[in-house]
């Protein structure tokens, strides 16, 4: 099971690129109205004694996460890379026929990048809703996300699908292929719009050891995109200036989480078979809006390591906790409800890691997510599986790069050219009076920027 994601999912074209201006903060003593303009101490023995001043050991308090995080200088971008590079070494277990890649019966490698990928788009989508227009957020969703996909869906069912064709049918040419029940067509027409109807395109994977996807990666994309509605209605109702709405979202939807899971009759009604929408939503959507949570309270949230070190500890205990089902991807289980802890331990990672150049101006990690099945299906036909899981997956490595590259300049780099044209009809301002700030796309799976100078107006 797998993005960005979000991408994973601004008028820049990375993260890197996205300008928040950040106020000098006044000292305590002029924040109380207590300063002395003649340089005296007699205001800041009155401040001490009045309780506002503070001892000299908590005056190197932690930092917030909107005094840490410059969204000039994050190592976000390598963090989106690594996780769709986690996608194609844990989805190769399955697509190579090399056993599961279940981890001790609760979740992949390629679940807990999803998550992080949802966890990440959840911080820099709340930015993109809070400080734009409803329509013209929706207009750089849009275009962040859907041009790729496009023509991956039309690689994927006149390249690859032919290519496996020819290799399997030989004798059936073209017009054979093009005729085939669940044929080409077919595959691009049903996925057009981010859900998955028809995974797959005729008899084309017959002989691989998957035979059932050709991209077992897009369908995340539909919730994220969902998540992203789910945003435009908060803030086109108002309810996403007051933060404190969101809190209780998140930790409703959370709330339900652990109850469906701990209960195993409710348990059996979410599963890959039987309310499978409402079930990934149960799961992704607490994920993404801790991540706007996050993002919301980052002036009151810290910039902790220990909280950094306590959540990847909680997330590597939920193997043990004995709660759901021991069928990830299938059911839910305890090491989902622990998957929104992901979101703060990767933006702790993003502001503190040393790699801000990596992907600072070109981020080529939904092309990785988008095209690396359908690459290791094809690698899979043609028998290169048989060499072995480290050989399968660095040829599906090296040969999805080029194809990443290629999609961002040549498609989302483009497409993203045209945030700043935003159609007349989506121009209309919903945000609260007097925020007026401009800002463009930032987010992914998905994994654009957003510039920007007002942050949107927000309430306790």
């Amino acid at each position: 099971m797998i993005d960005i994601v979000t991408s994973p999912s601004g008028c820049g074209d990375s993260i890197n690129s996205r300008l928040i201006d950040q106020e000098p903060t006044d000292s305590l003593d002029e924040r109380a109205g207590l300063r002395d303009p003649h340089g005296g101490e007699f205001m800041s023995v009155l401040a001490h004694r009045r309780g506002l001043g503070r001892p000299r050991w908590r005056s190197q308090s932690l930092s917030s996460l909107d005094q840490s995080f410059s969204a000039r200088h994050n190592s976000l971008n390598l963090l989106r890379l690594l996780l769709a590079s986690a996608v194609i070494f844990s989805h190769a277990v399955v697509l190579g026929g090399y056993g599961s890649e279940s981890i001790l019966g609760k979740t992949t490698v390629g679940t807990l990048a999803v998550y992080g990928f949802f966890g990440l788009s959840g911080f820099l989508i709340a930015g993109s809703a809070t400080r734009n227009s409803v329509g013209r957020y929706l207009w750089q969703r849009f275009l962040r996300i859907l041009p790729g996909f496009w023509i991956c869906l039309i690689l994927t069912a006149f390249v690859f699908g032919t290519v496996s064709w020819f290799h399997g049918f030989p004798k059936c040419g073209l017009p054979c292929y093009l005729r085939q029940p669940n044929g080409p067509f077919g595959y691009i027409a049903h996925n057009s719009w981010l859900r998955i109807d028809q995974p797959t395109i005729g008899n084309t994977l017959a002989r691989n050891p998957l035979r059932l996807v050709w991209n077992g990666s897009l369908w995340t994309l539909f919730y994220e995109f969902l998540c992203y509605l789910l945003l435009a209605c908060l803030a086109f109702s108002r309810l996403l200036y007051h933060r404190w709405t969101v809190v209780v979202l998140a930790v409703g939807a959370w709330i339900a989480e652990i109850v469906v899971t701990s209960v195993p009759s409710l348990n059996a009604q979410f599963t890959l078979f039987t309310n499978l929408d409402a079930g990934r939503m149960l799961v992704l959507v607490p994920v993404f809006l801790t991540g706007s949570v996050l993002y919301l309270y980052r002036d009151k949230i810290p910039d902790s390591g220990l909280l950094a070190l306590g959540c990847l500890i909680l997330l590597l205990l939920s193997v043990a906790i004995p709660l759901g089902n021991d069928a990830p991807g299938y059911s839910l289980t305890s090491t989902d409800l622990v998957a929104p802890v992901l979101g703060y331990i990767l933006l702790w990672l993003g502001i503190h890691l040393p790699f801000q150049r990596i992907g600072a101006r070109n981020d080529y990690s939904y092309g990785v997510y988008i095209y690396a099945f359908p690459v290791a299906q094809l690698l899979a036909m043609w028998g290169v599986y048989r060499w072995g899981y480290v050989a399968y997956t660095s040829c599906t490595l090296a040969l999805t790069i080029p194809l990443a590259v290629a999609s961002w300049w040549l498609v989302e780099k483009r497409a993203l050219a045209l945030k700043s044209h935003t159609p007349k009809m989506l121009t209309a301002r919903t945000t609260p009076a007097g925020d007026r700030g401009t800002t463009t796309d930032e987010g992914q799976p998905s994994p654009v920027v957003a510039e920007g100078r007002h942050e949107g107006k927000l309430s306790s």
